[in-house]
């Protein structure tokens, strides 16, 4: 029992915030502040998917807030200039995030360069274009039919759709060889490789997969706001870290899972959204939510330890 709950503990400590939140805040447990939540989550949490299959390699993408912002740019682009039509606009998005997630792993792979470099490279470069692209300026008079994707006319549309993607990536983390590799490949590089585990295909696949996923969120943003700006989900890259992190995944790699890290993500909007309710400010929200931040990744790993999870050494 105390290895499940050990294992598990980011949910336990979701339903624990919720509950002690809930009793001290009327405003808080009403079904609207609930549905902003999931709703305000589904971004951060779609880039926390992405982020963890980094992770699980021992590697890390520091882009993922600037390349959603260029595959944003991109798709609005082609569906407001070009009549795209909004489908195919949406795929463009993807598919820019995709290709520079395959340039962040061939570069990691093939040049054997260090994921935090190429990425805070990725990172330049994609913000960049995207600010090229668009001279600096936000886009507006998107197509119509594009605002369903972000939730504009049902809120619950990107929070099942974050929800789907997590629960895919979790099947693909525990029942693939995709997803078994990944843990074997942040757990032991060298011992992967002498497993007959193509280590370099299956770390371009995570890096493939990161940004897909960030041009994914990207077109959410995009059509939840109907503009598609060039600096849209800055810092975002440090959410889904934190989420990841606050779930349970290690830095060092070969630990994390696609529910808990959504449950990280959740963690951390409710904080903010507790801060809101009670008019907290926003520079003691940044206090109180990292400080809290740091207190539940030290409660999470002593049980761990104690649970025989996590090994210091």
């Amino acid at each position: 029992m105390k290895r499940f709950i050990a294992k598990h503990s980011p949910l336990f400590i979701l339903a624990a915030l919720c509950v002690a939140m809930a009793f001290y805040s009327e405003s808080f447990r009403t079904t609207e502040n609930f549905q902003s939540v999931a709703y305000r989550t589904a971004v951060i949490g779609i880039i926390a998917t992405g982020q963890l299959a980094v992770i699980l390699t021992a590697g890390i993408d520091l882009s993922v807030g600037s390349v959603a912002a260029l595959a944003g740019v991109v798709g609005c682009i082609a569906m407001k200039e070009y009549n795209i039509p909004v489908p195919l606009g949406i795929l463009l998005g993807m598919l820019t995030g995709l290709a520079c997630g395959l340039i962040n792993g061939a570069l990691c792979t093939k040049g054997r360069i260090p994921p935090f470099i190429v990425t805070l490279g990725m990172m330049m470069v994609a913000r960049g274009l995207a600010l090229l692209l668009t001279g600096g300026e936000p886009i507006f008079g998107l197509p119509a039919g594009f605002a369903w994707l972000g939730g504009t006319e049902t809120w619950w549309t990107p929070v099942l759709i974050t929800v789907a993607l997590a629960v895919t990536f979790a099947i693909t983390l525990n029942f693939t060889r995709f997803g078994r590799s990944l843990y074997a490949i942040g757990g032991n590089r060298q011992a992967a490789r002498l497993s007959g585990i193509p280590v370099d295909r299956v770390r371009v696949g995570a890096f493939a997969l990161c940004g897909a996923l960030a041009g994914t969120a990207g077109m959410v943003l995009a059509s939840r706001t109907s503009i598609a700006s060039p600096n849209a989900a800055e810092m975002s890259e440090l959410d889904a870290i934190a989420a990841c992190v606050i779930g349970g995944a290690s830095l060092m790699g070969g630990e994390g899972g696609a529910i808990a890290s959504l449950a990280g993500a959740l963690i951390m909007m409710v904080l903010r959204n507790f801060c809101n309710l009670e008019n907290i400010e926003v520079y003691w929200q940044q206090v109180i939510v990292g400080s809290l931040i740091v207190a539940l990744v030290f409660y999470d790993n002593h049980r761990k330890r104690k649970a025989g999870l996590l090994n210091d050494d």
